[in-house]
Parts: C-alpha cells; structure tokens; sequence
C-alpha cells in the first residue's frame, strides 16, 4: 500500500485543507474524487488515518413504538413490515462511510472492511505495487504482486484484520496456507467400484441421439421419482441414483445428470413435457456422450469430496504462489484459521 503510507497521508493532514464542512475529512488523491478520502482519528494519543471509499447503508432495527416515534419526528429511510402473526418488522437505514482499512503510525494497513468488491478493489490496487482480485479457486480474495516491488510474484490471501506494512507489503504475521491434493493412487482404489458403471454407461450413452436420450430421461425419472420437480431443486436424485449404479447403470447417470443440472436437463425435460423439444437449450458440445463425460468428472470430485484420505496436505509458506484448486484452501494466522474474504 505505497501510495496509502502513513508519511504520505500525514503530511496531506498537516498541508492541506480539509473539505468543507469538516475538521479531519482530507483527499486521498484527486481533490474532485470527494468520494475518496481518508478522515483523521487518535489511538494511544497519535494520529490514525480511516480510508473511506463512497458510503454504504447498515440498518437498525427498531420496536414499532421506536419506529412510529422517530416517523413522527421526521427522521428518513425507515421501513415497518406487518408479519403473517401480525407482530411488526421495523428497521432504519443509516448511511455510512464505507470504510476500506485502516493506516497506522506503524506505517501498516489493516483491512477492516466487510468485504470488497470490484471498486474496492481497484482503489487499493491503485495504491499498492500489486493487484487484488477474487480467485474462487484460491479461496476468495487475493493480492497478487512482488513483495518489496522485485523479486518473484507472491499471493497473499485478504482476511479480515490482515495488516500488512504500507511499504513492502508484507504481512505483519505469517500466514500459512493449507490445501489438498488428489493421491492418485487412493483416489483409483475408491473409483474401482463405479468402474463397470462408467463403462457401461458410455457405452450407451454413445449409441444415442439427443433426442432417444431425452425421451429415456423423461421415462427414468418417471419411474423413479414420480416425475420432475420442476420447481424444487431439493429432491435428491443422486441418492436414488447410487441405488441404481450396477442393476440399472444408464438409469442411474439419468437421474445425476438431472440432480446436477448437467447439460442444462431440467430445462430440457421441463420442454419436452411441454412438446417443445426443439426449443431446448443447445450447443454443439451438448451429447449424450459429452454429459457423460460431465457427469464423470463431477461425480469423481463428489466422491473425493466424501473421503478426506485420498487426499495429501500441502503447505505454502511464506506469501508464496500457491496454484488454483478444487478442494478449497485452508488459511492459519499464529496457527489459527481465519476467514478470507469472499
């Protein structure tokens, strides 16, 4: 966070003129962007600078008597709900400063805020010598860039309370990051048994058209859940299909790819039991054959998913590069997890 280091934004403090109508409200960089500013506190009797981004609106609730007595004196952005049992649901929106972190005499940033989204991020990246950015994949947001502005590219995950030295951008604590990796060798031994499954089941799915194919999904779940919920993404259609895996295979990757979603199938039963197959959601990748291979992926995940052996710990030290996942990472501070930012 170079361009947010506490020198630079004290002397602002001491130099320049705050904006109107406030004491300790400075510019953090253009004077016109009034939006972003930074306001002066205390803490142990010296300065603190808040860095502020636009405003955001936290509520409050309130007993309708304390609703109905603040309407009377005029106060705004109230709200009142009667419920079914004709009890009352009363808040006030209070605008607030959105508050993005937090400068220290230290010279570090700490991050404050609830989280941050796509402006917020790129304010701070503007002042710092890296970018941040949310990676699903890497658990949330991240900072990416060289730690000290050379050397090899690091990540550190955002959490929370995470300070970090304006200058350097290094943590002030380390952190540990811990993820799973696939050991191939557990994960063939837990596949074995779904082998004459996936086997058969290409098999057949090759042999089909589109059409033929959605026409035996419509029969399959029929017969085994009573038709489509269309409306209710709840029923569990992968419970009844682990039943089916070896007396009725290609009835059993029916009913995962419609629990699932894959290929987009509740859309396309729901048309054709309204006869309106050839309105169905297409593309040219859209097979029997391609959903299985879909479905084959996803239910290898599902299955590793269930059984934490088959994976082996990794551990990245040191704000060092750590590759994207789908098993999720685990975030430590002094050995303690903390939650990174969505």
């Amino acid at each position: 966070m170079q361009g947010l280091n506490y020198t630079r934004l004290d002397s602002i403090a001491n130099s320049v003129s705050p904006y109107r109508g406030s004491l300790n409200r400075f510019p953090i960089g253009d004077r016109r962007q009034n939006n972003k500013y930074f306001l002066v506190g205390k803490e142990d009797e010296e300065s603190v600078f808040t860095i502020v981004f636009g405003s955001r609106y936290t509520y409050v609730s309130l007993t309708k008597q304390e609703h109905d007595e603040q309407a009377k004196n005029g106060v705004s952005n109230l709200h009142s709900h009667q419920n079914s049992d004709g009890s009352w649901t009363c808040r006030r929106y209070d605008k607030i400063p959105n508050v993005l972190g937090l400068v220290r005499p230290d010279n570090t940033f700490e991050f404050t805020s609830r989280g941050y989204g796509q402006g917020e991020r790129g304010i701070l990246s503007h002042f710092s010598n890296g970018w941040l950015s949310t990676d699903s994949r890497r658990g949330g947001t991240i900072w990416r860039g060289r730690l000290n502005g050379n050397g090899d590219q690091s990540i550190i995950p955002i959490y929370e309370g995470l300070r970090v030295h304006c200058g350097t951008m290094q943590p002030t604590k380390p952190i540990t990051v811990l993820g799973r990796k696939v050991d191939r060798k557990v994960g063939k031994g837990l596949l074995v048994q779904y082998q004459d499954f996936y086997l058969t089941t290409e098999v057949m799915t090759k042999a089909m058209d589109y059409d033929t194919f959605v026409r035996t999904m419509n029969d399959v779940v029929n017969e085994h859940m009573g038709g489509l919920d269309a409306y209710e993404m709840h029923t569990d259609y992968s419970a009844k299909a682990e039943t089916l895996l070896h007396t009725a295979p290609l009835d059993a990757a029916m009913l995962y790819m419609v629990g699932w979603d894959i290929g987009n199938m509740r859309w396309n039963l729901r048309k054709f039991v309204d006869s309106k197959l050839s309105s169905r959601y297409s593309s040219t990748e859209d097979t029997p054959h391609i959903m299985f291979l879909n479905l084959k992926r996803r239910l290898n995940k599902e299955i590793y998913k269930t059984n934490d052996q088959v994976f082996k710990k990794v551990e990245y030290v040191g704000c060092e590069v750590y590759p994207p996942s789908e098993w999720g990472y685990t975030v430590l501070v002094d050995g303690v997890e903390v939650k990174q930012y969505d």
